[in-house]
């Protein structure tokens, strides 16, 4: 029987249940994980729960922007709970607390709790506000459903300076089951090891089994062939690679197959029940998190294994509700050349917007997040080219689309913030399109290097569209356009990425000659690559398109949204 929204809810917060959290600071580390997209080891700095928070449950300080995020959360004990409208107002009137300097004073002056009063200090806000920043956003999350006073009041306050956002039961419900972490498969399954497995018993429970299981035992577990059975694995199979053609071969020759266990890695497996009766081991749900390549590679080659080729299996119990599966799988894959995007793959942030995609635009495009996935859409577009795509185009960065070493560590939750969205991916993979068209109208020298030179093109393609109006809320809403308009988008886009091309050629030979009449060299491959020589090439190139466009109403992005 499928979760209530309540309960799902409920079932996603039990790993958030950290020290002294209450349920409603439980709550919200969720949302700031789940829906802010926040990294994990600063949400415990942004909230400041308790009695005496003056309706201040949560503080983000954007220093860059200048704004302040004031949240509040509220948790209610029953499926059927009801969110009215003073909570709502309490969390309105915190806006005033931020308005200036003295403001803050008074806040501090208010005896509030320790936590708020040390959150307040640490984020320097005082300062922050005197120097500028204020209160721009208010956000209201709570496991109830909103009365209709609730309902009432958010609607009476719409448009009203800082805005109200309110995210409750079934909002919160739509992110839970997109995000939510993917089951063990939920069938037993005995293994008949070749001897009795060491096992750690804890608290009268089977807590860890390790033992030598023959690999066609393996290769009868279910989810194989669909690979539901890797469903939490970080990465599926990577191909031919040498590794995976070196295992290959030494299954094919059965004169391997005894010292096979000498030399291989293993398996770790993940299971809800573990029960040891002499050589059985018995689990009940299962699931694999490392060894997927292996496993997979036995697979294709299942005609050659033998009964003397068998494997280390370690296999772990877990609870349904813990972040201890997580820790296993990251630890256990960390301890092999796996590098961040593949760490990423199965977090939050990956499976939310996988889960955006199939749901909007299922039929058109796969947003693949893992290594070996199997497309279920025509088109793929891979989180690796999105991260590069949207640091070029949103974050207006492209010198550093290319330092793909950045996209998945330091600069993970810049990128794909909350407003990243399946419908912005799937612009993206419009940008991807138009411009690759254009790479052999590109000056020969560039042609070369268009791998890298694409993303400054997307990014002059993003400052084009923000010349208009029209342009600017696609960029920012484009969900007002697609799925139901890609045709005229992508038709509307095409010109305007050639006329880019046509720029950028027409500034390379311009800069080239100019350099040339100085006795200098030009390398046209550095202005792609550098903050300063990016600067530099949009403004030559807008400034001519600009000159181009003079008189030409419909120069610019000018599709009207039909939604």
């Amino acid at each position: 029987m499928p979760l209530s929204d309540y309960q799902l809810i409920q079932d996603e917060l039990q790993p958030y249940f950290t020290g002294s959290r209450t349920k409603s600071a439980a709550l919200l580390a969720w949302f700031l994980e789940a829906v802010w997209r926040i990294e994990p080891e600063d949400i415990d700095d942004a909230i400041c729960d308790g009695s005496g928070d003056k309706g201040i449950d949560g503080l983000l300080v954007d220093d860059d922007l200048a704004e302040i995020t004031v949240l509040q959360a509220k948790h209610k004990e029953k499926e059927d709970g009801r969110q009215g409208d003073l909570d709502l107002r309490t969390l309105v009137g915190t806006a005033a607390y931020f308005e200036n300097d003295a403001s803050v004073d008074g806040l501090l002056a208010a005896d509030p709790n320790v936590q708020l009063r040390r959150l307040l200090t640490r984020m320097d806000v005082k300062k922050k506000v005197a120097d500028g920043a204020h209160a721009n956003r208010l956000i209201f999350v709570t496991d109830g459903t909103l009365d209709d006073q609730g309902r009432g009041f958010v609607d009476a306050t719409k448009g009203n300076q800082p805005p109200l956002d309110v995210w409750d039961q079934p909002r919160l419900a739509a992110v839970a089951r997109r995000t939510r972490r993917p089951d063990l498969l939920d069938q037993t399954v005995v293994l008949e090891a070749t001897s009795p497995p060491t096992v750690i018993i804890r608290d009268g429970n089977a807590e860890l089994a390790v033992g030598i299981v023959p690999a066609k035992q393996l290769l009868a577990l279910p989810g194989l062939d669909d690979l539901s059975l890797f469903a939490r694995n970080v990465r599926l199979s990577e191909g031919p690679t040498r590794i995976n053609r070196e295992l290959g071969q030494t299954v094919d020759d059965p004169n391997e197959h005894d010292l096979f266990t000498a030399y291989h890695n293993g398996l770790t497996m993940l299971t809800y029940g573990l029960t040891i009766t002499g050589n059985e081991i018995e689990l009940n749900g299962l699931t694999v998190v490392n060894g997927c390549q292996s496993l997979l590679t036995l697979f294709e080659h299942q005609a050659k294994v033998t009964d003397k080729l068998q494997l280390l299996v370690k296999i772990v119990r877990v609870e349904r509700q813990t972040d201890l599966a997580d820790k296993i799988t990251y630890r256990s894959n960390n301890q092999n050349p796996v590098d961040i995007r593949d760490q990423r793959s199965t977090d939050i942030v990956q499976r939310d917007l996988q889960a955006q995609m199939q749901q909007s635009y299922g039929s058109m495009l796969f947003y693949a997040i893992r290594e070996g996935e199997r497309p279920t859409a025509p088109e793929v577009l891979d989180n690796k080219t999105a991260a590069q795509f949207l640091m070029a185009v949103y974050l207006c960065e492209p010198w550093n689309a290319v330092r793909k070493v950045r996209l998945f560590d330091t600069d993970y939750r810049r990128i794909f913030d909350h407003t990243v969205t399946a419908h912005k991916l799937f612009l993206l993979k419009l940008f991807v399109k138009v411009i690759d068209e254009q790479r052999n109208d590109l000056d020969a020298e560039l042609r070369a290097s268009f791998a890298s030179i694409r993303f400054t093109l997307a990014f002059l393609l993003s400052q084009f569209l923000r010349k208009s109006d029209l342009g600017s809320q696609l960029l920012e809403f484009p969900e007002r356009w697609l799925p139901g308009q890609v045709t005229e988008v992508e038709g509307a886009l095409l010109p305007l990425a050639q006329e880019i091309v046509k720029s950028v050629n027409h500034y390379v030979i311009s800069e080239a000659r100019d350099r040339a009449d100085n006795g200098e060299d030009f390398d046209p491959k550095v202005a792609f690559k550098s903050k300063t020589a990016v600067g530099d090439l949009e403004h030559q190139v807008v400034r001519l398109s600009e000159r181009l466009a003079m008189g030409v109403d419909s120069y610019w992005f000018e599709v009207e949204p039909k939604s």
